[in-house]
């Protein structure tokens, strides 16, 4: 045994004689821990911990003080279920001396544990490996014996993977479960197979009714067993008065049945269910508000007005670095796709977030200032006969799909206006769904690419030539175990024998999509 170790294995015994009893926040850390390779250490959220309490793992490393985790800033941590000491210093920003000997994003500098998979302060990400050895995608079949339509009317199905493996969806402008009561933006619960679900209103989520100004649901995501709501308020009393102007964070600690607001700083506010608070569209109940703006046919549009994260499995659980990835369309110019990303633990300040700033090759770069911002995926601003998308297009839903060891995008346009051209009127119109939209698919090895597509349907009907297709999104959970096959979900707008418009399929929509491979 070499020095060092020694050292390591004399403060371990000495920090479990002395430290007899542990807070039970240190004890979650052990039980939210996530070990991907077997090897009896993990990940929660951007640190290490530890599966089991021995002094090594099976590969016989003794590095227990190397996963310290030290929330109090005393010298003392906590590894598992284990008790460390760190010695001098708890300094985990990622010291450019730091020796990483078995390359798992941790290592040592002096006798102080260090991060360098993770680095707040390092404008570089992790690049891609190029080992994927699942096959990579080359297009779709549609399952269309699978084809599910339910409840009442809703659109905008933006979902999450809960820690208790339900999943969690946004709707927006309906009443999927009771028709006695109309939303601007509700949340729903999900439990079980893509083929036999069943459904549950959040009943402590705070109420956005049509009555109410206009707000809407669309980024939703489950961190570490903390659920994230953001919702958009609109210009007006409907989306139709778009681009949004700004959004507000809600969060909740336990499951869905009770929420705060989340202000840019990180401080809760309590909301209940009816609470007039809830629609306190001031700055200092918003997360983003009127901010960055850019101008485009002689109006204001803003970045992360609405967004959508990263889903990275179950609870985060398959997040490699830490960070929570969230995905916006440039307000003004929908088809630049803006990328912004947060440790998790820090997703609730505004001021922890880092902007994509352009590529490096393939590897991505970030800044804290927003107005650096560059576009992350450039999707198309018309179509092959000069068409043009309008504002209300190119919201991403974004998963990991385990078994190709792969992300997956899905992500679709809304042609502008009855006149379907780049004027004024059109590009903000509320007459969105005049052609049914575009489908598109894309893969990466990293939450933030670079991108590769492997399909693209400019115009994509379902069942009927009639469907206006819009909003496509892909379940977190309801993946094969190859990863092959997958459950996407969208909204339509098609109208009736009467020429009213989302007055058919306007509701939850569903169908099985198998990925080819080469």
């Amino acid at each position: 045994m070499n020095k060092q170790k020694a050292v390591t294995r004399l403060l371990i015994i000495f920090a479990v004689v002395v430290v007899a009893n542990v807070s039970s926040n240190k004890a979650a850390i052990a039980q939210t821990c996530s070990d991907y390779d077997g090897d009896g250490w993990g990940w929660t959220g951007s640190s290490s911990c530890l599966i089991s309490p021995t002094f090594g793992d099976n590969t016989g490393n003794e590095d227990i003080l190397a996963h310290c985790i030290d929330s109090d800033g005393d010298n003392w941590g906590w590894n598992g279920k284990v008790s460390c000491w760190l010695g001098e210093s708890t300094d985990f920003s990622g010291s450019p001396n730091c020796i990483d000997p078995d390359n798992d994003g941790w290592g040592w500098t002096g006798q102080q544990s260090c991060e360098v998979r993770a680095n707040p302060t390092d404008y570089t990400d992790y690049t891609s490996s190029n080992s994927n050895s699942f096959g990579v995608p080359v297009g779709i079949t549609f399952n269309y014996s699978s084809l599910r339509r339910e409840g009442h009317r809703g659109d905008n199905w933006c979902l999450t993977w809960a820690a208790d493996d339900s999943q969690i969806t946004s709707m927006d402008d309906g009443d999927w479960l009771n028709s006695q009561t109309r939303y601007h933006n509700m949340l729903y619960r999900i439990e079980g197979s893509a083929d036999n679900a069943s459904l549950s209103e959040l009943n402590g989520y705070p109420a956005y009714f049509r009555s109410d100004d206009g707000w809407y649901g669309y980024g939703v995501t489950s961190v570490n067993g903390v659920l994230y709501s953001m919702v958009s308020k609109a210009r007006g009393n409907d989306w139709e008065n778009g681009p949004f102007r700004g959004v507000k964070m809600l969060r909740s600690y336990d499951n869905g049945n009770s929420w705060s607001r989340v202000d840019r700083n990180g401080n809760n506010r309590a909301l209940t269910a009816y609470d007039a608070a809830r629609t306190d569209s001031s700055a200092s109940e918003m997360f983003f508000l009127e901010e960055f703006g850019q101008s485009n046919n002689g109006r204001q549009g803003y970045p992360f007005s609405y967004v959508s994260f990263v889903q990275n499995g179950r609870d985060n659980s398959a997040s490699k670095d830490g960070f929570v990835y969230i995905y916006s369309p440039e307000g003004a110019k929908a088809h630049e796709l803006m990328l912004a990303r947060a440790p998790a633990s820090q997703l609730g300040n505004r001021n922890a977030w880092q902007y994509f700033a352009g590529w490096n090759g393939n590897q991505a770069s970030w800044s804290n200032d927003i107005n650096q911002r560059q576009a992350n995926l450039n999707l198309p601003e018309q179509n092959s006969r000069g068409e043009y998308f309008g504002w209300y297009s190119w919201l991403p839903s974004v998963v990991w799909n385990e078994g190709l060891q792969l992300y997956i995008m899905v992500n679709g346009g809304t042609y502008a206006g009855t006149g379907l051209s780049n004027s004024v009127y059109d590009y903000y119109s509320k007459w969105m769904h005049e052609k049914s939209g575009s489908l598109g698919l894309w893969y990466s090895e990293t939450p933030h690419g670079p991108w590769q597509q492997f399909y693209y349907n400019e115009e994509w009907v379902v069942d009927n030539s009639a469907n206006r297709t819009y909003q496509p999104k892909l379940s977190p959970k309801w993946i094969s175990d190859d990863g092959k096959k997958m459950v996407l979900i969208w909204s339509d707008a098609m109208r009736n024998s009467n020429g009213q418009s989302h007055s058919v399929n306007y509701k939850w929509n569903q169908m099985e999509i198998v990925i080819q491979t080469n």
